[in-house]
C-alpha cells in the first residue's frame, strides 16, 4: 500500500498512517457485512482511482476472484465511487451488477480524516446465496452499518488502538451488542458461550455486561470497577477476564454513528486454554 500511495497519490504520511489504521480493523467491518472491501483512493491528477488494499469477509462468499490491488480505473466509471468521494456520504443506489452470472451488491464509503475524504470504501456484497437474515445476521449488518457511518465520519478507526488482528478476537469468535447503557441486547451463541465458561448459569440478554463480566471474574478488589466500565463499552479497549479453564479475550467497540454521545457497543472475545468465543 505504501508504494501506491506515494506513486500515484498526492496523500501525505499522516494520510497513510490513517489508511493503515484503517486497514488494520476493517476486517471486522468485512465480517460484520459478509462483503468484500476494496479501498480506492484518487489519484494525483484526480482523473483515477487507483485500488490500494483489500479484504474478503470470513463470514460469506467473495464477490472477486481475482486481486484489485493495483488496479486504476478511471473518473466516470464508477459513478458510486464519484458521489462517495465528490458528497462525503454513503453511496448504496444503484442495482446490483453481475459478475460471473454472480449478482453483487455494491456500495460505497466514504473515508473521512480530518474533514477530508481521503478515498472510499467499495463494500461488494456476493447475493447468490442471500436469504431471509437470522437474528445473529441482523446483528451483523446493524453493527456494520454503524461503523460505516463512523468510517464516513471520521470517527473509526480510533486514533491510537490499532490492534493486532491475528491475536485480536474476531467477530466469528463471539458478538454481543449492548445499549447505551450497557445491558445486552443480544448475544450471539459463540458470545454466550465465552460467558458460560466464566460461570454464568443464565442467559446474557437483558444483564448489564460490565456488571456480570466483574462478578464472574475471581475477585480482584479495587480492579472490579475499572473492569465494570471496560466491560460497558467505556471505551475502545481490549482486556482479558481469567476463569478457572483459560483466559477469555474481549474487545469493546463503541459505536457511535452520529456522534460522541452515548451509543451501544461491540466487543470480541476468545477463550484460551477453552473453546473459542467472543462477544461484540
Amino acid at each position: 500500500m505504501n508504494d501506491l500511495v506515494r506513486q500515484h497519490t498526492a496523500l501525505s504520511d499522516t494520510d497513510l498512517e490513517w489508511l493503515h489504521l484503517l486497514v488494520s480493523e476493517w476486517q471486522l467491518l468485512s465480517d460484520l457485512s459478509f462483503a468484500d472491501l476494496v479501498l480506492w483512493v484518487p489519484t494525483r491528477d484526480g482523473t483515477r482511482y487507483v485500488s490500494v488494499a483489500q479484504m474478503r469477509p470470513n463470514t460469506g462468499p467473495t464477490s472477486y476472484q481475482d486481486d484489485m490491488v493495483g488496479h486504476l480505473v478511471p473518473r466516470g466509471r464508477r459513478p458510486l465511487l464519484d458521489a462517495a468521494l465528490d458528497e462525503g456520504r454513503i453511496v448504496r443506489e444503484g442495482d446490483p451488477e453481475w459478475r460471473e452470472e454472480v449478482p453483487v451488491r455494491v456500495e460505497s464509503i466514504p473515508v473521512r480524516r480530518e474533514g477530508r475524504v481521503l478515498g472510499v470504501i467499495a463494500r461488494n456484497t456476493n447475493l447468490l446465496t442471500v436469504r431471509t437474515p437470522s437474528r445473529l445476521e441482523l446483528t451483523y449488518l446493524q453493527s456494520a452499518s454503524d461503523l460505516a457511518q463512523m468510517i464516513a465520519a471520521g470517527s473509526f478507526p480510533f486514533p491510537g488502538q490499532q490492534v493486532d488482528m491475528d491475536a485480536s478476537p474476531r467477530v466469528g469468535d463471539g458478538l454481543v451488542r449492548l445499549d447505551a447503557d450497557g445491558v445486552v441486547q443480544y448475544a450471539s451463541p459463540n458470545g454466550l458461550s465465552a460467558y458460560h465458561r466464566l460461570g454464568l448459569a443464565s442467559d446474557l440478554v437483558g444483564q448489564h455486561l460490565g456488571k456480570i463480566t466483574a462478578e464472574l471474574a475471581p475477585s480482584r478488589g479495587p480492579v472490579d470497577e475499572a473492569l465494570v466500565k471496560l466491560a460497558s463499552g467505556y471505551a475502545p479497549r481490549e482486556f482479558e477476564v481469567e476463569c478457572t479453564g483459560g483466559v477469555i479475550q474481549l474487545r469493546a467497540i463503541p459505536l457511535k454513528p452520529k456522534g460522541s454521545g452515548s451509543a451501544p457497543w461491540s466487543c470480541c472475545a476468545t477463550s484460551r486454554n477453552c473453546a473459542a468465543a467472543s462477544a461484540s
